[in-house]
């Protein structure tokens, strides 16, 4: 069924939001940090509806998403676009139509359009209204890629939940390089680029957290959750005080399950992990080994030395 929303009201910005709704859960990481496959495992508890990445807080209102002069248009080539939109898109065509067709997902668009000068989190707020009373959980990596984002996600939600996900330095930032080939053909830049943002990323999240009650936060290896899912699932909805017996349990640990754990009726739909919506299983990944940055690499000593203080800090 169509959801009929005006396209007027009083805009709350970065405001808290009066939640009609639960409280939702963020999970904040920099990217290839296993945020898509922990948001599917999360996605399978009943009370808990997993999002794809909707970006709300990397732009102040709509119409810098989708707009050709917003922020998006000015940071990103066309196509690159198309693909960080279809995470938003395809979370309304779903929500207001139940199905993500192309042409739900096309009217999911239009919508956004619709509405220029909603701030973004009026956007998420609309949606977790339509989930209540389940508890929607977020996540986009852009949300620590900047104090401001940061800032916007805690001054918008402040008495969310937010789950600090970490991986191995070294991993994360192989990961990052393959992943940017595309976009960033310059070696160097990539290189970097990426351990700038395995850093930088980490550092925002402990400094924000640090200021919130322990209650409202919590940080999990990445490694472990997947590993040993039945573990870490059952702790990490014991501190959302959600039921965790075995059925529960045996139902998430099948991110496959997801409602956004595949590419679309259609295809090319993203809102997370590539890798994933090609391949939604739930695979082991290696011990990750010592913090060695490659030679390869040729990362300045203070950048490496700096790097290894916070992986032992995040216990690597």
């Amino acid at each position: 069924m169509t959801a009929t929303v005006p396209a007027g009201g009083a805009p709350h910005g970065t405001e808290p939001v009066v939640a009609g709704h639960p409280d939702p859960l963020f999970i904040l990481s920099p990217p290839r940090s296993f945020s898509t496959i922990t948001l599917a495992l999360l996605a399978g508890h009943p009370r808990i509806f997993g999002f794809p990445e909707m970006l709300v807080f990397a732009n102040e209102t709509v119409r810098d998403l989708v707009g050709e002069d917003g922020t998006e248009a000015e940071r990103f080539p066309p196509e690159y676009r198309r693909t960080r939109l279809s995470g938003v898109c395809r979370a309304i065509a779903q929500l207001h139509e139940g199905e993500q067709t192309a042409e739900a997902v096309a009217r999911a668009e239009e919508w956004l359009r619709e509405r220029p000068d909603w701030p973004m989190p009026r956007i998420l707020d609309h949606l977790l209204d339509l989930v209540s009373p389940q508890v929607g959980v977020e996540k986009s990596p852009d949300t620590v890629a900047t104090d401001d984002s940061l800032d916007r996600c805690l001054r918008s939600y402040p008495k969310a939940r937010y789950l600090h996900l970490t991986r191995h330095p070294v991993t994360t930032q192989r990961s990052m390089h393959n992943q940017n080939q595309q976009y960033l053909t310059h070696r160097k830049v990539r290189v970097v680029g990426a351990a700038s943002s395995w850093y930088l990323s980490h550092r925002r999240i402990m400094r924000t957290l640090g200021e919130l009650p322990q209650r409202q936060w919590m940080r999990v290896r990445g490694e472990d959750l997947v590993n040993e899912p039945r573990v870490w699932l059952r702790r990490i909805l014991d501190w959302l005080e959600l039921e965790s017996d075995e059925t529960v349990i045996d139902r998430m640990v099948h991110p496959e399950s997801w409602l956004f754990a595949n590419n679309g009726p259609a295809g090319g739909l993203f809102g997370g992990d590539h890798k994933f919506f090609s391949a939604p299983d739930l695979r082991p990944v290696p011990d990750p080994g010592p913090v060695t940055f490659d030679p390869e690499w040729d990362l300045p000593e203070e950048m490496c030395r700096r790097m290894a203080v916070l992986a032992d800090e995040l216990g690597y």
